[in-house]
């Protein structure tokens, strides 16, 4: 199986109630999930501002490299599984069969029309 997927598989995801989340929020909000988009910002400018102000903050190149990476990896996580969810409706993950294969599925939500 090729590591994408046809359309055909890809099924709609009901993802933390969003649709009755459209209704509840109020009008002049343009941003859906706030926090969701701090965050998604925040690990990725954060660990840019460490590379760039490491030799200030510190002098450990351990310590820098360290922070910057816990930093990455948060954002990753975050990524894949709140703000890929929320804001796009994205889910993926690896599921081995029992012959030992390796799949990634992915899914996504549908647009209404």
């Amino acid at each position: 199986c090729s590591p994408l997927q046809d359309s055909d598989d890809i099924e709609d995801v009901s993802l933390f109630d969003a649709d009755d989340d459209l209704s509840r929020r109020s009008k002049k909000s343009k941003i859906r999930h706030p926090v969701a988009s701090f965050f998604h910002l925040f690990f990725r400018v954060s660990a840019i501002v460490v590379y760039l102000l490491c030799e200030l903050l510190t002098s450990s190149f351990i310590a820098c490299m360290v922070t910057i990476i816990l930093l990455l990896s948060c954002d990753f996580w975050a990524v894949k599984n709140v703000t890929g969810r929320l804001m796009v409706g994205l889910r993926w993950w690896n599921q081995v069969d029992d012959d030992g294969r390796s799949h990634w599925v992915f899914e996504a939500r549908k647009v209404n029309s």
